[in-house]
């Protein structure tokens, strides 16, 4: 080639559009190198979600009957959303003073408090004092533990009545703080 010919604004053009269309095509390959780089990241990403929801998608059965196991477990500590707060309270805390009637105890006050949110829940205070013998007490406590939906103890305190004779049995009281959560509706 001829230096006179490389200096003539044609070639020099030329050039540089040759210059320049190879800078459009390395850019090109490097961003399409680049995609397929990201692309491959995240293809190996999904691969083992991908996988596990093949698994889960396979054993909907099973799914199923440990959603069932799990309705049926929350029955036995918390109360159907259906019921209303209040009612729910009420009941439950009528459920305690009959058990401790039932017991020989004396159910000197009780107190439903209102609900408040508890983690998605409603959690319904009770406030009861009984009084009576230690066996009694202690039977009721008892009787309460095994109650489903369950009935939860927040604090205990207990308590010996003084009484003027010696030889009379002393009387005993329970200030229990007491608890029962229900379901909330679902919007």
């Amino acid at each position: 080639m001829n230096v006179e010919r490389l200096k003539r604004p044609e070639s020099l053009w030329l050039l540089a559009a040759g210059c320049l269309l190879l800078a459009v095509l390395a850019w090109a390959g490097w961003t399409v190198v680049a995609k397929y780089r990201q692309a491959s990241q995240q293809l190996a990403d999904v691969g083992p979600r991908h996988a596990r929801l093949a698994g889960m998608l396979q054993n909907k059965e099973l799914f199923a009957q440990s959603a069932g196991a799990l309705t049926a477990n929350l029955s036995q500590f918390v109360y159907p959303a259906a019921d209303d707060p209040s009612q729910t309270g009420n009941a439950a805390l009528q459920k305690v003073r009959d058990l401790a009637t039932a017991r020989g105890l004396r159910v000197a006050s009780s107190q439903s408090a209102a609900p408040r949110d508890e983690k998605g829940f409603d959690r319904i205070g009770l406030v009861l004092r009984v009084e009576g013998d230690w066996e009694q007490l202690v039977a009721l406590l008892r009787e309460l533990a095994q109650q489903r939906p369950a009935i939860f103890t927040n604090t205990l305190q207990l308590g010996a009545q003084l009484r003027g004779l010696r030889d009379q049995p002393q009387s005993m009281f329970g200030q229990l703080d007491l608890y029962v959560l229900k379901e909330r509706a679902k919007p």
